[in-house]
């Protein structure tokens, strides 16, 4: 059985921001591409929610989930996995290039 994927509300907003983003900057095409490899990246934490590499490396994860991350297309997706309870929590959506460690 498989992990339950949670989003949070301010994950849900900046998938929201970059998909208008690209709408905006590159069409449609551009955002469901953005779509598609969150739902397949989602669809793959559900059955490995320890596949993202770990945030920080020397933190205590029995403490609060392991704070891991994944790349969503040119986004970085920050989650915590809590494999004892069987979930996943998508917390928040950064563009990969931005400075995105020192904001979580």
């Amino acid at each position: 059985m498989g992990c339950e994927v949670i989003v949070t509300a301010e994950f849900s907003s900046h998938v929201d921001k970059a998909v208008a983003y690209r709408v905006d900057n590159y069409g449609l095409r551009s955002a469901r591409r953005l779509l598609d490899s969150i739902q397949r990246t989602c669809a793959l934490l559900s059955s490995a929610p320890a596949m993202g590499s770990l945030v920080d490396r020397d933190s205590d994860p029995s403490a609060d989930g392991e704070l891991r991350w994944v790349r969503m297309d040119t986004y970085i997706a920050v989650y915590r996995s809590y494999e004892e309870r069987g979930e996943v929590v998508l917390l928040k959506l950064f563009y990969g290039t931005s400075n995105w460690r020192r904001r979580v």
